[in-house]
């Protein structure tokens, strides 16, 4: 099965001057601020998946699978625990490498995970006073 990569053309605006920029330069043509770190890895469109499983951000991916297995009785704490923290560090990578993708799936990492840790360890409360 051959696989399609395909390269989308974007802009990038400047931080400081709010100049337009093709997405493949390293500094402003206007002002000169440097738009993109040179040596930072550049990430190539996949158009087999679509985006939808986000396999360029790892923490995104693990929250979200932390997040749904924190279900489980008693395991579930510490998966909730680490799913809200995988999830806010998805969350910081994608917003540094937005081409990453994973907003979602750091976002059910981190509300999965904080409610069904928030749960079991209330039912663990609960059943301290009966």
């Amino acid at each position: 099965m051959a696989h399609r990569i395909s390269r989308v053309s974007a802009a990038m605006f400047c931080r400081r001057c709010g100049q337009e920029n093709q997405d493949d330069v390293v500094r402003c043509v206007s002002c000169g601020e440097q738009l993109r770190d040179p040596a930072a890895p550049r990430y190539v469109v996949d158009t087999e998946l679509g985006g939808l499983v986000p396999y360029k951000n790892a923490q995104a991916l693990w929250a979200y699978y932390l997040g749904v297995f924190s279900l489980l009785p008693l395991f579930g704490i510490f998966l909730g625990i680490a799913a809200a923290f995988l999830g806010v560090r998805g969350l910081g990578f994608v917003r540094r490498h937005p081409e990453a993708k994973g907003r979602v799936h750091a976002w059910v990492g981190i509300v999965a995970g904080s409610c069904f840790a928030a749960l079991q360890l209330a039912f663990i409360a609960v059943l301290q006073f009966l």
